[in-house]
């Protein structure tokens, strides 16, 4: 076995948890702040946030780990062509990747839950969560998470762009 192949899986695998736990942090504290909510509301006794809040979190999630196949690709490409240390790379390109992943997993839940305001004018949602409607946190948990899976290979795509790619070698004439 190749120990530098074994290293940069190794370190790839500890990228990945580490980055994917900071961005569920992230997630978690920009849902309490945007509901304005303090931590201890979120208990036992309002399950239609939390059923909203983790409808969200999968769908980030699913988005994101379609992502990482193609960063896994790209240090197959960098491995390939390097003269140097691949760690940086490795580094560079992942949390790029992820960054974007990110925040474009933000603009699609924002996008399905103002798509769901907009088709629900006579509801207010936050009000709805916020009063523990389970219906309304199943409807926008299964909505959000339906546009999830509809556009995940689009996001993929859109992130493939990042990464480094292989190079065609000229024709031979």
């Amino acid at each position: 076995m190749n120990t530098d192949i074994f290293y940069l899986a190794l370190s790839q695998l500890i990228l990945s948890i580490v980055l994917a736990i900071v961005i569920f942090f992230i997630s978690y504290k920009v849902l309490i702040r945007i509901f304005k909510l303090k931590e201890e509301n979120l208990n036992d006794s309002n399950l239609a946030l939390s059923i909203f809040f983790s409808g969200i979190i999968f769908s980030t999630g699913y988005l994101l780990s379609g992502i990482i196949p193609s960063i896994i690709n790209s240090i197959g490409m960098l491995k390939i062509h390097a003269k140097e240390s691949l760690y940086i790379e490795v580094l560079k390109y992942s949390s790029i990747s992820l960054f974007v992943g990110f925040l474009l997993a933000g603009v699609i839940h924002f996008s399905a839950f103002m798509l769901t305001k907009s088709l629900t004018k006579h509801v207010d949602e936050v009000g709805e969560l916020r009063k523990n409607n389970l219906a309304v946190a199943i409807l926008l948990a299964t909505i959000i998470i339906s546009i999830t899976i509809i556009a995940k290979d689009s996001l993929v795509f859109l992130i493939e762009l990042f990464l480094p790619q292989p190079v065609a070698p000229d024709s031979i004439g």
